[in-house]
């Protein structure tokens, strides 16, 4: 019987995040478009390194991030495959962190793993989660009456139920991935938590070009969502 030597996890999982910040940085995902005012001074795919880096250490605040990147002697690997020479600022973070464009992104990513056959395009998946907001809640009695109780509530988020859930406040991601060996997001979206999953379907799939099935559940196929789920995708 041949023994098996356990990898530590935390060098797994730095391994496995340093290979996801190589390849977002080499493949051309998202192209800084000419705009108005004063030109980016930082990329804005070395700002969506530094979010996946915040996500996978699970770094509660931007504070926290820029604090975080300064300690060098334990990041060297990190700033070096992102080739950060400086740090941006706090400030610069939180600014660029609030139009960071997510989407689109996402949608690059899934084109091009399925155009270079890095995974299959037999079938794909769409789902939803709720995802709780990071504030107060908004009780319905108040949203009634237009009226907030304290201060830092966010109004734009909504509630929404699930069976796994329960009741949260907050929003709704609207996912779709491909479901060979190698899961790779191919579209999404970020609604208010009240939003029907079937409204979201057809611009999920609508970017799906070539997977020959659409997986999802029952609650997606709404009226107006069944002509496009019998469409040729």
């Amino acid at each position: 019987m041949s023994k098996q030597v356990r990898i530590p996890s935390s060098i797994l999982s730095e391994s496995f995040l340093i290979g996801v910040l190589y390849l977002v940085g080499t493949l051309s995902l998202y192209e800084d478009v000419i705009r108005r005012g004063r030109p980016y001074v930082y990329p804005t795919i070395l700002m969506l390194q530094l979010y996946i880096i915040k996500s996978w250490m699970r770094i509660p605040s931007n504070n926290t991030l820029h604090y975080y990147l300064s300690i060098r002697c334990n990041n060297d690997r990190i700033l070096k495959v992102c080739k950060i020479q400086q740090i941006p600022d706090r400030r610069t973070i939180d600014r660029r962190f609030s139009v960071l464009p997510i989407r689109n992104v996402i949608g690059t990513m899934g084109n091009l793993f399925v155009s270079e056959g890095l995974t299959g395009n037999e079938s794909a998946s769409v789902d939803s989660s709720l995802l709780k907001a990071a504030c107060p809640v908004w009780h319905k009695s108040d949203m009634k009456q237009n009226r907030i109780p304290v201060s830092g509530i966010d109004t734009d988020a909504r509630w929404g139920f699930s069976k796994s859930k329960g009741w949260v406040w907050g929003y709704k991601l609207h996912l779709s991935c491909s479901t060979g060996s190698l899961v790779v997001p191919l579209s999404s979206d970020v609604t208010a938590a009240n939003v029907h999953d079937g409204k979201q379907y057809e611009k999920l799939v609508e970017s799906l070009l070539g997977f020959q099935n659409v997986l999802c559940d029952p609650a997606m196929m709404i009226p107006n969502c069944t002509d496009t789920a019998n469409k040729e995708i």
